[in-house]
Formats: structure tokens, sequence, C-alpha cells
């Protein structure tokens, strides 16, 4: 009932409002003492997709019959008619007066009593259309080479225009007309009082890079043969295909060193899983390529209207059941999510068919009832995805544990398709806003215009939804090992078991390397086969590196590691054993400051009593060495949910700096506010942190006893730098050939500073029976690591790493093209 309402109130709040008339003449020939400057800015190098801003000031005399009209509100219909007057672009035809550039910046009108000085700053990027407008500038990307042009407005083509400049960000000009008179390096070209009827006009070849991400993600005709194998298409479909096959592979060696003793609860365990990877594998090919064989099909059928957008409804129509079947046993709730999916594509079909109006079509706009009806559809569609996400993803992690509530699950479902859908009829809003900010409210084709958009942004919602909800079955994707590994453990056969068995590491590995491994895309094609190789490399070298230093790999009785004959051991024992080791190490610091003779016997038998502790270890390892090598928890699994929780709980902080600095600050709240799936995308923002943090906790506790070092942060170091080393390679390769540089020094800060936190933790609740003693947490962290010079070095150098990320995301700036 309550999403009924919203939709029901929602589309009263988008119809545009009736307003005053607002004069249109725009008395050319009095801005024929007008003074401009233009400047046309690319920025190439650490975009995916080359920026274009242009910068515009112009400066009109108080006389002109429209100057007072400038300093009214924005919304006024005389200051948009006013300073349509001097920025509007060349219309494409007399009712078209949609802009679709960026304004991070609100144009800012100034007057002094003899002039009136506009200044109007835009920004687009060059993606998807070969031909867009910014500013007074037209861009047009061609085979051969890209051109800007000045086209400014008719009001304006007398006035002076004393300054014009295009810097093509490092490129080099192939032809420029009329000849400039100024200019620097052939990248920076300017001219002067130019003539009313010379245009500049500037060709250039763009980088490499930034061509080829045009050209993989440009759905024109001209450019789909690389489209299909580029960002939004094969590339993208190849991160699941390649994680599924990876899982495929993880899966099949745990059953097989499990296959004397396996149990059918084990069984169905890794079965889930297998069908996990599959599903995934599946899903990612079906969202990313349904477009492209549609095309192939169309094109072959020879079929004139464009129906994507209704293959894209059946597509997330199949999302959502597909993984409520994986997720849930409920009879009940099946039959309802696909009572409910076949109602609303028969209705789409019917509307389809007969060209009704109450759902969107590509032949008929829709009604007025048909926004509701449309708001009521989308939810319903997305609501079942939701219960599929949550569905499945429960059902893996929480295998032997209750299950969330049918209820529960149902209503998380569609408070969330709610939100979604809410927050795409808000940002239509803001998107129409933005491109009629110089229209005329009143006129007919504003409102003819309004219902045109409106009836596209519901046609394309299914395919801006499907891929952020994707997303998040991809950050998801890995979690079922998590519900595997709790099932399917060699510990739970053999009574020495003190670490995971190698097909148990391998699928740690497995985890590590499908979380962190950068999707990165090189040249518009994904380069994840690289970076996954790389992450896998990394973690399994850091396993290495431990079987030869970690203290409980040491060798032992007949051989075998030490951890083996520790794991035999009363837990309490090692702890004793390791209290017994400090108390005699304290006391004999205290005799040794002492020049008493009397004291000598005593602090023999202390030296003698330290020695036979020693010598009863492997050489190098020591009884205070023990509690920390075993970790807070007398089982790995048990360490490794330890470590989950608490770096889930210490990244909170880092999550909400992280989301600040991607999602809110600088432009790039503007850029989310106006995407259709801009919800969904915030949810993936936080999400993807949380399972950051969730799986590098989940990795460190797992692996507690073979990582090296005998501490939890010297172990969190380690676990850092197999995440910082593929990162670093991926962020060279970006850098040598001009892409998109990730925010990498913050990044490694904030995952090494939660890693330690959780290292540092785990260390403090492996000695929590102990804090009765300790007047303060202060001093218990004291009496655990014996605050030596290295220790408090090191406690140094974590907080300048702190200072780093908070430095480094201080100067950040992101912005990018919308989602």
């Amino acid at each position: 009932m309550l999403v009924l309402l919203l939709c029901l109130a929602l589309p009263a709040m988008g119809r545009a409002d009736a307003v005053e008339d607002a004069p249109t003449d725009c008395r050319a020939n009095q801005l024929e003492t007008a003074e401009v400057t233009a400047l046309a800015e690319f920025k190439h190098r650490g975009n995916d997709f080359s920026m274009v801003t242009s910068i515009m000031d112009i400066s009109v005399p108080a006389a002109w019959t429209r100057s007072s009209d400038l300093l009214l509100d924005a919304h006024s219909p005389a200051y948009r008619s006013a300073l349509a007057c001097l920025v509007a672009k060349p219309l494409q035809n007399q009712y078209d007066f949609r802009d679709y550039e960026f304004r991070f910046k609100p144009v800012r009108v100034k007057a002094d009593g003899q002039r009136v000085k506009v200044h109007y700053e835009a920004a687009t990027w060059v993606q998807f259309s070969s031909s867009d407008a910014v500013g007074p500038w037209v861009l047009t990307v061609s085979k051969q080479n890209w051109r800007i042009a000045l086209r400014p407005s008719p009001a304006l083509k007398g006035a002076d225009w004393d300054r014009v400049q295009v810097d093509l960000g490092g490129r080099g000009a192939l032809t420029a007309t009329p000849r400039p008179a100024f200019g620097e390096g052939g990248t920076r070209l300017s001219w002067r009082h130019k003539e009313p009827d010379q245009n500049p006009t500037v060709t250039f070849r763009p980088p490499t890079v930034q061509y080829w991400d045009f050209i993989t993600t440009s759905p024109e005709e001209t450019w789909q043969v690389w489209e299909t194998w580029g960002w939004y298409s094969a590339s993208a479909a190849f991160w699941y295909a390649a994680s599924g096959a990876l899982l495929l592979v993880a899966g099949r060696r745990l059953r097989r060193s499990l296959a004397d003793t396996t149990t059918p609860e084990e069984s169905r365990a890794l079965h889930y899983l297998r069908w996990w990877a599959l599903l995934l594998m599946f899903l990612g090919v079906l969202v990313y390529m349904n477009d492209n064989v549609y095309r192939w099909f169309q094109h072959l059928v020879g079929w004139h209207h464009n129906y994507e957008p209704t293959v894209a409804v059946f597509v997330l129509a199949f999302l959502g059941p597909v993984l409520c079947l994986f997720g849930s046993r409920s009879k009940r709730l099946l039959f309802s999510v696909g009572g409910v999916v076949l109602g609303v594509l028969g209705w789409y079909v019917v509307s389809e068919m007969f060209d009704f109006t109450l759902l969107p079509t590509a032949d008929q706009f829709l009604s007025t009832p048909g926004w509701t009806v449309a708001a009521v559809a989308c939810t319903a569609l997305t609501a079942v995805c939701w219960i599929g996400m949550i569905a499945a993803g429960q059902r893996m992690l929480l295998i032997r544990e209750t299950r969330i509530p049918t209820r529960m699950m149902v209503a998380a479902a569609l408070a969330a398709a709610t939100a979604t859908v809410l927050w795409a009829y808000l940002a239509f809003d803001r998107y129409w806003e933005r491109i009629s900010w110089l229209a005329d409210p009143r006129s007919p084709d504003f409102q003819e215009m309004w219902v045109a958009e409106l009836d596209s942004w519901w046609l394309t919602f299914p395919v801006n939804v499907l891929d952020p909800l994707l997303v998040v079955v991809s950050i998801l994707a890995p979690l079922p090992v998590l519900g595997v590994l709790r099932v399917c453990r060699v510990e739970q056969h053999e009574q020495g078991a003190f670490t995971p068995a190698p097909a148990e590491k391998f699928l740690l590995v497995a985890l590590f390397a499908i979380t962190f491994a950068p999707g990165t895309y090189y040249f518009g094609f994904s380069a994840y086969a690289l970076t996954l190789v790389l992450c896998l490399c990394t973690a399994w070298g850091v396993l290495v590196l431990g079987s030869h230093f970690s203290v409980l790999e040491q060798p032992f009785a007949d051989n075998a590691p030490l951890g083996r004959t520790i794991s035999l051991t009363d837990r309490a024992d090692v702890l004793r054993l390791a209290r017994r080791f400090r108390e005699r190490q304290t006391r004999l610091s205290q005799l040794s400051t002492s020049n008493l003779g009397e004291r000598s016997a005593e602090r023999q038998s202390i030296e003698a009593e330290i020695d036979r502790m020693d010598q009863a270890l492997p050489a190098g390892v020591r009884p205070a060495d023990l509690p920390f090598a075993c970790g807070p928890m007398a089982t790995w699994w048990g360490n490794a949910r330890r470590g989950a929780v608490n770096a889930c709980l210490i990244g909170l902080p880092a999550t909400g700096l992280l989301y600040w600095v991607e999602a809110v600050k600088g432009d790039s709240w503007m850029v989310y506010a106006e995407g259709a799936a801009g919800f969904v995308w915030i949810v993936v923002e936080i999400l993807y942190w949380q399972v950051f943090w969730i799986v590098g906790g989940f990795f460190l506790g797992a692996l507690w006893r073979d990582l090296p070092g005998r501490h939890g942060p010297t172990k969190a170091l380690f676990v850092t730098l197999a995440f910082a080393i593929p990162a670093t390679a991926d962020f060279l390769i970006v850098q040598a050939v001009g892409g998109t540089v990730p925010q990498l020094i913050g990044q490694i800060a904030a995952f090494g500073s939660v890693m330690t936190c959780t290292g540092l933790m785990m260390d403090l609740q492996t000695f929590q029976n102990e804090r009765r003693y300790w007047p303060t947490n202060a001093s218990l962290v004291a009496y655990v690591y014996q605050m030596r010079f290295a220790t408090i070095a090191f406690f140094l150098a974590q907080l300048l790493a702190l200072v780093t990320l908070w430095k480094t995301f201080a100067d950040v700036s992101t912005s990018g093209p919308g989602r």
C-alpha cells in the first residue's frame, strides 16, 4: 500500500508547472559591443573517457534590453530566456532544446551598473555518442580524428570575441581554421577578435587509450563490432566467467580432498558452490551480452523497431526468480515470485502487441496512469531481484544456521525496491532540470518533451538497473566460499589439523583473488586475467613464505610441525606457559638493574628456567610467541570468523570515508544523484568496501597460523602486501598507458590500516582473560607487546599510514560519466 501511494503521488511531483510567458527577442544588435572569451580544454590522461571542459565569460552592456533579466532566479522564465540568448546551442530542430552537458558550478552573474558579466562552465565526456556539445563548442568523433568547433549562439555572432582558446590536453593539432594567432607546443591554440563568419575549428588525433575506450562503449553502428568485446559486453562478462571457473576448480579440489570422508551435508554444500559458480558465469553472459545477441538477431530478421529495452525487462525478470530458485526452497515464496513476474511480463507483452500505454513500449508514450503502473511494475521486478539476492546470499552463508525469516526477507526487499524506484523518480527531476535549464516551461514543446523524456526514462529503467544489480551479485560472488568452509573442513575429521588443508588453502587463495584482483580495463578490454593471476601468485607466495618462517610451521617432534603438537595441548596450558615466561623475563630484567650480590643466585635460577623453556621449543621460538601464533580461538576456523567480524566492525569508518570520497565529495554526488539506478550504486559502494574488509579479515584469521610474523600487525602487513603488489602492478600499467589512475596510495593505506587494527585486536583478544589484571587497555597493550622500540616504530608507521590516507583522499576530487 505504501509503494502504491508513493507511486500515485510521484507523477504529480514531476509535472511541469505553468508559469508566465517570457519575452524571446534577443535584440542581437544591442550585443555587438558584448565581449566574450571562450576556452575548450581536454583532459585525457587520468580518465578512461576524455573530458572536455568549456569555460565562457560574457560581458554585455547594461543597456541591453534583457540584461536585468540575468539577475533573476535561475528558475525564472525571463532569466532562462535571457541566458539562452547568450549560451544556447544550435538546435537540431526548432523543438529540441535538450542540453546534456554537465554544469558542476552554477552560472555566476555580476552587474556593476555599466556591464553585466556572466561566467559559465560546462563539461562532458567523450562517451557513447560521436557528436556532443558543451558550452559553445561542438565535438565530433570520426574514425580518423576528433574535431572541435566553435558554434556560438546567433545573438553573439556579432560580438567581440576577445579571446578563443583550445587546449588539446597534450595532443598536437592536425588542422586549425582559421589560422591561430597564438599557440604553444602545437597543443594550445588561441585566436583574438575573430571575425563573425569565422568559427575556430581544430582537428586532432586522440590518445589511443581514450579512443579505444570510446569505440568499445559506443552503441552506434560504426563501432558495434568493437563494442561487442568492450566495457559493457564481453569484457564485463569475462569477470563472471573467470571468477566462476576459478570457483569451480577450487571446489573440485576441495571435493577430491574430502573424497573418503564426505558427509551428505558436505556434499550438499559443494553442490551449492558448483551451481553458484555456473550460475555466476551464466548471469554474466546473459546480462552483458543480451543486447549484442538482440542486435545480431534484429539485423538477421530485419526488424526496424528497437526492442532492446523490452529484452532488458525479460532479463531483469529472469534474474530475480533464478536467484530465488537457487536461494530458497519455500514453495510459497517461489510461487508468489513466479506469479508476480509472469503477471508483469504478460502485461508488458500485451502492451507491446496492442500498443497499450500503461507500460513503456517501443511505439507509444506512457499515458498519465501509465506513470503509476510503470513505477509499480518496476518496483515489483526490482523487489524480486532483491529477494533473490538476499535468499541466495543467506543460503550459502548460513549453512547449518537458522535462516532469515521469509517475511523479514520480503520486507527488506520491498523497502530496497521502493527506495530504488523512488530514487529514480527524484533523479529524473534532477536530470530534467539539467537538460532543460534554458527552456521555457510555458512552451507546449516543454511539456511534450518532458513526457517523451519521462517515457524514455522508464523504458530504459530495466537497462540502467540491471548492471548495478548484477554488480551486487558479483560482490557476493566469493562469499559462498565462507559457507562451504563452514561445513567442509578437514579439522572436523583430523584432531591435529591446526591449519587449513592444502585444498582449503587453495580455496582461500581463490577467495582472496576474486575479491581483491583489480577489475581493470586496458584500451577498452578487460585485463582481469592478468590481475587475477597476479593476485593468485602473491597470495600463494605469502603462504609459501609463511611455510618457512611461521612459528607453528617450525619442525618439532618427529620433524612434524610445532603447530600439530600445540593443537593437541590445552590452550590454557599454552597461555600459562607464556605468562610464566613473561614473569620470569620481567623479574630477570629487574634483577639485572640491581647490583646486590646476594641476588645472583636468584638470577641464575631464573636464567636456567628460561633456558629450559626455550630449549623445549624449536630454535628461534620462545614460549611468549606461542599464544600470538595460535590466535584468539582454538581452531583456524574460529580465528577466521573472529578476523571477519573484527574487520567488519573496524572497517566501518574506512567505508564511510571511502564512500564520501567516491560518491559525495566534489562533483561525484551530482553524477550519482542523476542516475536512475543511483540508489543501487550507493548500495554497491557501501557493500563493496564492507565485503572487502570482511574477506581480508577472514583471510587473515584463517591463515593466521601460516602467515609470517610473530604478532598480529606483522601478519597483517603480509596480507596487505598480497593485496598491494597486484594493485601496484595495475597502477603502473595504467599510469604508463594513460588511463584512469586508481587512488592506490589511499586504498592501500585504508586496507593496511584496517588489517593492522584487526591483527592488533586479535592479539588483544588472545589475552582477553588477562584483561582483569590490568587497569586499562593501554596497560594490556604494553604488557602484550612489551613495547619494544620496533613495536613503537611500527605503530608510528601505522599512524603515518592513516595520515597519508586522509591527505590522499582530501586532495581527491572525483567525477566521471553518469552511471
